[in-house]
């Protein structure tokens, strides 16, 4: 209804001279068109809009008003002059300023996920385990598509509010670096000296806190011993064999039981009759698969003057005074578990330094005789609905020392925990079994971060 320029002029500038809402995230600035030179050449849309009046467009506008029919509507383009580079600037200031970057996950205190013991007033309460915050993405403004979103705003009549256009940059999938010195954090508060070993079969990457820490071995060592015994057994438990099933039967009670007979009756065995024989092939066996700081000198339960010499009973600190009979350490048994597993699977280790009297169904039927272990230890009851959980573990109990090594189907796929514990009467047992439960779980969250950040799916174990 307007006719002429002036007329449309006065009608329109203050339109475009109005401040502009510039929206990011939870930011609000307000930008004013006139700070970087912002006019609209009005003469020239006028003489844009002459062309509807003469011609076709013409005739369909008079047509569509003699009889009543709606109008189409005309779009007349916005012609104007604008600091351009000047925008880029500001916007680029923007991002400096609010530009961020992803965050990775984090550990954060919180409430045991299992009620504590109570605690003896002079024993410290340990830390509540590892609780994993997720991640959060990082922002950061696109300038080149945010400064046509300020151009169609200082050029539209109404919508006077211009929300930035953002790129999103996902957090970082939380690898095995940033768990290991997450785990020395916390065990540096445990109220028994801990070590831990976690291998993730997925990325074949490690974690470990102390891991070469030299421990007696315990029934761990029976995992070895039972590798070691199949690896001689030509044909495997082959059912039509009465020795071979003899052999696979102790093997079951030495993996699946706590009782040391069938082990030394198996040890006996590898040494053809002579169980000092068997413990010499045993350590042979643990050094050609280059765990140096693991040994058996004579029968499980039994003892030695001194210890064989390794690199981990030369460590200074901390001297965990383990059996000079048997020895191992974390890193050790995550290292034979991993292997065993990845043998069942067709490929690893194992597979390749006996490629001739190693197989994948002789592996497997070690850690099928490892599921007959009933106890429901506390790294098995640490996970979330534990009773639900896929854990094939094998543990050793002696004076002052504990240890377990456990392959678990976690949220991402297979890993291996091998934890052990010197307790020399510092604290309760249940002190420290509900610490190795709060690590346990810490651990498997671990793993669910990872999974939901990005990293692969288990598949059924």
């Amino acid at each position: 209804g307007r006719k002429s320029v002036e007329d449309i002029r006065a009608h329109m500038v203050p339109f475009y001279h109005e401040l502009i809402g510039v929206r990011f995230q939870s930011y609000l600035f307000m930008l004013d068109p006139d700070d970087f030179a912002f006019r609209v050449d009005f003469d020239q849309m006028v003489a844009d809009a002459g062309r509807y009046l003469e011609g076709w467009e013409f005739v369909d506008i008079a047509v569509r008003e003699a009889i009543g029919l709606p109008q189409q509507v005309r779009t007349v383009a916005a012609r104007y002059t604008v600091d351009e580079a000047g925008l880029r600037a500001w916007l680029e200031e923007r991002a400096a300023q609010l530009n961020s970057r992803p965050v990775a996950a984090r550990v954060v205190e919180s409430v045991p996920a299992t009620p504590p013991p109570n605690f003896p007033a002079t024993v410290p309460r340990p830390r509540s385990g590892l609780v994993w915050e997720p991640g959060r993405p990082g922002y950061a403004i696109d300038v080149e598509a945010s400064l046509q979103q300020l151009l169609a705003g200082l050029t539209s009549h109404d919508a006077r509010e211009v929300t930035l256009v953002a790129r999103q940059s996902p957090p970082p999938v939380p690898q095995m670096s940033d768990l290991e010195p997450e785990l020395l954090r916390l065990l540096d508060e445990y109220p028994a000296f801990t070590a831990v070993s976690v291998f993730d079969l997925q990325q074949e990457q490690r974690a470990r806190v102390d891991g070469d820490a030299a421990f007696s071995a315990m029934a761990t060592l029976r995992i070895a011993l039972a590798i070691a015994v199949l690896e001689k057994l030509p044909g495997g438990i082959a059912r039509e064999d009465p020795e071979a099933t003899q052999v696979g039967t102790w093997l079951d009670l030495a993996l699946g039981k706590d009782a040391d007979e069938p082990a030394n009756l198996a040890l006996a065995w590898l040494g053809d009759g002579s169980i000092a024989t068997g413990a010499q092939r045993l350590t042979a066996f643990l050094r050609t698969l280059g765990l140096e700081n693991s040994f058996l000198q004579g029968a499980f339960g039994g003892t030695a003057q001194s210890p064989q010499v390794t690199p981990s009973n030369q460590r200074e600190r901390p001297n965990t005074r383990p059996d000079a009979n048997m020895q191992t350490t974390a890193d050790d048994m995550a290292t034979l578990l991993a292997a065993l597993y990845r043998c069942s699977q067709g490929s690893g280790l194992l597979l390749e330094r006996f490629p001739k009297t190693l197989n994948a169904e002789k592996c497997a039927t070690l850690l099928f005789y490892m599921t007959h272990n009933p106890l429901r230890s506390a790294v098995w009851r640490g996970l979330p609905e534990w009773d639900d959980r896929w854990v094939v573990h094998r543990h050793g109990l002696s004076f002052a020392q504990q240890g377990e090594v456990a392959l678990i189907w976690g949220p991402a796929g297979p890993y291996v925990l091998s934890v052990f514990v010197y307790n020399p009467g510092l604290v309760g047992w249940e002190v420290a079994n509900q610490a190795v439960a709060d690590l346990s779980r810490g651990i498997w969250e671990f793993f669910a971060i990872q999974r939901a950040q990005g990293g692969a799916a288990a598949r059924p174990p």
